[in-house]
């Protein structure tokens, strides 16, 4: 789990400041979203990988249960 988060912030970092050069502040709040999110996914899978996915959580949890 710690080589995911240490990938993340070493590619967020550059891509942070390639658009920061090109001036991209609406982007770059974007990309920072979408960043955590994919982090909280990432962090939740590595933690335990055997127990239900989140596909089927969130279907569970809206009433679309097998």
């Amino acid at each position: 789990m710690f080589y995911l988060i240490l990938l993340m912030a070493g590619l967020g970092a550059y891509d942070i400041i390639q658009m920061r050069a090109k001036k991209q502040k609406k982007q770059i709040v974007v990309y920072i979203v979408f960043m955590l999110l994919v982090g909280i996914f990432g962090i939740f899978y590595f933690s335990s990988p055997d127990r239900t996915s989140f596909a089927k959580l969130l279907l569970t949890i809206i009433g679309r249960k097998d």
